[in-house]
């Protein structure tokens, strides 16, 4: 309609959309797909089961077989997870129960996520009664250059419970916690 099938600035967008399309959902839990695997799933399922000539009833009876079948998928993997075991690579009691409450898919990540710990660095930067607040500096890989990224972590004891605010999202879009939480938390062992 504007003709902008060809606008440099907006095909460069386009083209990056992997690194800032992300910051838009990252409050939304998406069990680690992307959009474009969404999209697959959602098309598959409407190219495996359902065409102009499927009724709503049997759209409906396709739809519950489908979910029943991705259940015992689940299923399966829940098993072979319960049967596997995958060794903690620290000595955080906090590993421990990841690998207790995890499937190995699941585990593996929060092992990622220890181990790029060693590029992040914790400093404290406000403290008051029952909460303290802290930047996390993290190296991260842009292309072949390094860039120093910070992340803010809240951190509230109310002496009952413990809480953690965080910008990065990652237990809301792909239910891990993340290395700069896991750092607030394994500083705050007493």
């Amino acid at each position: 309609m504007y003709k902008l099938e060809n606008n440099e600035w907006l095909l460069g967008l386009f083209d990056e959309r992997e690194r800032w399309v992300p910051a838009f959902v990252k409050d939304i839990f998406w069990a680690g797909m992307s959009s474009t695997q969404r999209s697959e799933v959602l098309n598959s399922f409407f190219n495996d089961y359902i065409n102009s000539k499927t009724t709503l009833k049997q759209s409906v009876e396709q739809y519950e077989n489908t979910l029943a079948k991705r259940v015992e998928k689940e299923n399966e993997v829940d098993s072979s997870s319960l049967n596997s075991y995958i060794p903690c690579f620290t000595q955080y009691e906090l590993e421990e129960q990841f690998q207790r409450a995890y499937t190995l898919a699941k585990f593996k990540e929060v092992q990622n996520e220890l181990v790029g710990m060693i590029y992040c660095n914790l400093n404290l930067s406000k403290a008051g009664d029952g909460f303290s607040e802290y930047e996390v500096r993290e190296d991260v890989l842009c292309g072949k250059n390094k860039k120093r990224v910070i992340f803010k972590v809240c951190f509230k004891d109310n002496g009952f419970s413990r809480e953690v605010n965080y910008n990065c999202r990652l237990f809301e879009s792909r239910g891990i916690l993340c290395k700069h939480c896991i750092m607030v938390f394994s500083g705050k062992r007493d």
